[in-house]
């Protein structure tokens, strides 16, 4: 039943997690209003290259059943989806020093080795992982949201009572790094990346990562997406702004190649070779957890009182297209299930 002065469920935010619950609600047949802050940094999701990279939080329970539920409802849109941008395809990942993962992981992405390991490696492993464009998928994503009659209205929420005022009964709160401010969550910090899209020229059918334990310590990655190539990245934990260096682009162009060539790809010299750039793009990710935690992803009821709750869905760090189905289940059976 909707609230007298509006819709009974409001969702603040209209990122990768914001829109998921919103089609989540929907689904389960709730009248629902999503706010967007256009005077806001544009959603980290934007400009994020995607590939199902879940990182674990503090639970590890909460963890496999997020990462087992978001493997499985990616793969379904990939199967029978073909407009959603997201696409199943192999990831070759190379390590510096030798990850500590569990076994249930390694069996439910099919991971197997790759012999041999080149230097400078101690592992080396591929996989089949769902591939998110994201250029395609949050449209996409908003798409389905409004042709199940969800409303998106541009404008700041500046406190919860705000929002109650407009008559909705519960709120989910998936403001990204706008959820430090809102929820007064002192553990919720921006975290800067600068990535380039190329045109794949080199006919690069897989994609590549690295641990970043390398002597840069910084990660390098090549994500294969549609027909473009997308290349990764610097990690600027507390950076809040959307700008771009070049000389933090070359060192990923450079740190790229290097990957590239120790996988043995005949072509690594023409990675983002003078033409191929298309486009430079910076991201803020809303990270959450205590020093050196960046996934303590939050996912919590809060009672108001008198009927009305807000439902925290926030700080999914680098996780947030991985992950963002399970936490949204999770956020609509308490939003919907408590007071």
């Amino acid at each position: 039943m909707a609230a007298e002065h509006g819709t009974e469920y409001a969702v603040i935010g209209a990122g990768v997690a914001g829109l998921t619950a919103t089609i989540e609600l929907a689904l389960r047949g709730a009248e629902v209003t999503v706010y967007t802050d256009t005077s806001a940094a544009p959603p980290a999701s934007e400009a994020a290259p995607a590939v199902f990279t879940p990182y674990p939080g503090g639970d590890p329970a909460r963890f496999q059943r997020w990462t087992e539920h978001a493997h499985q409802t990616l793969a379904d849109l990939a199967d029978h989806e073909p407009r959603s941008g997201v696409e199943m395809r192999e990831l070759r990942e190379y390590f510096y020093q030798r990850p500590q993962r569990p076994a249930w992981l390694d069996e439910l992405l099919g991971t197997r080795p790759i012999r041999p390991i080149p230097k400078p490696f101690v592992e080396a492993t591929s996989s089949i992982r769902a591939h998110i464009d994201m250029l395609t998928y949050l449209p996409w994503l908003r798409s389905m949201a409004e042709r199940a009659g969800v409303e998106f209205v541009e404008q700041r929420i500046a406190s919860f009572d705000q929002a109650f005022r407009f008559g909705h009964r519960v709120i989910l709160n998936c403001a990204g790094v706008g959820a430090a401010r809102l929820a007064a969550d002192a553990l919720v910090k921006p975290m800067h990346g600068q990535v380039v899209h190329t045109r794949n020229d080199i006919g690069l059918t897989y994609s590549l990562h690295d641990d970043a334990a390398g002597p840069a310590g910084q990660v390098a990655y090549i994500f294969v997406i549609d027909d473009r190539l997308v290349l990764g990245g610097t990690f600027d934990a507390g950076r809040s702004d959307q700008g771009t260096e070049r000389t933090a682009i070359d060192g990923i162009i450079q740190r790229c190649r290097a990957l590239l060539r120790a996988d043995g790809h005949p072509r690594w010299e023409e990675l983002g070779a003078e033409g191929s750039e298309l486009r430079v793009m910076a991201g803020v990710r809303p990270t959450r957890g205590a020093a050196g935690a960046f996934e303590e992803t939050r996912v919590e009821l809060q009672p108001f009182g008198h009927g009305r709750a807000v439902v925290h869905c926030y700080g999914h760090g680098r996780s947030g297209a991985s992950i963002s189905w399970s936490t949204a289940a999770d956020a609509v059976e308490l939003a919907m299930g408590g007071e």
